[in-house]
């Protein structure tokens, strides 16, 4: 898998890509823009530890209100909000759910099992680049490897390949 530190110094560029286009007017509401704080773009990786692309959180306090996702060349693939009402952020996830390794990492030692240690998360997709995941590999001394998926406040299994839901 490649180093995600590997692609890092392009990370503040993405961020105040996103910065300009929600300063622009374009993305979100005045709300949003005038309570958001754009941060750090994080790599999504897909298969392989290939770049894919950067997701960029925009939060307001302790909510993840909306992200950015941009193109590894920097090109805006999508924006989306968690907003229910332009001028609520109450109702969006808590951003430590989608931001905060440790809090993740802590999520998937509950489904631990006592043979396994636990590796460094990376956020990725899974099977389509909309749905946004952070990956948990998990390892036996054996050798033997699995992967949980952590979104939000759910850990679950990858899907096994080949098949369709």
């Amino acid at each position: 898998m490649m180093n995600p530190m590997a692609t890092e110094h392009k990370a503040p560029e993405i961020s105040d890509a996103a910065r300009q286009l929600l300063a622009g007017g374009d993305f979100g509401g005045e709300p949003l823009r005038r309570s958001a704080t754009v941060e750090r773009a994080l790599p999504v990786l897909a298969t392989g530890g290939v770049l894919h692309s950067w997701f960029v959180p925009v939060t307001v306090g302790d909510r993840l209100a909306a992200f950015f996702q941009f193109l590894p060349d920097g090109t805006l693939m999508r924006f989306s909000s968690f907003q229910r009402r332009p001028d609520k952020f109450d109702d969006c996830p808590a951003s430590a759910g989608w931001l905060d390794r440790d809090r993740i990492q802590e999520r998937v030692a509950a489904q631990k099992r006592s043979d396994e240690t636990i590796g460094e998360a990376f956020l990725t997709f899974a099977r389509v680049p909309d749905r946004l995941v952070w990956a948990v590999p998990l390892a036996k001394k054996n050798g033997e490897a699995r992967l949980l998926y952590v979104a939000g406040a759910s850990v679950y299994a990858p899907p096994p390949e080949g098949t369709i839901g």
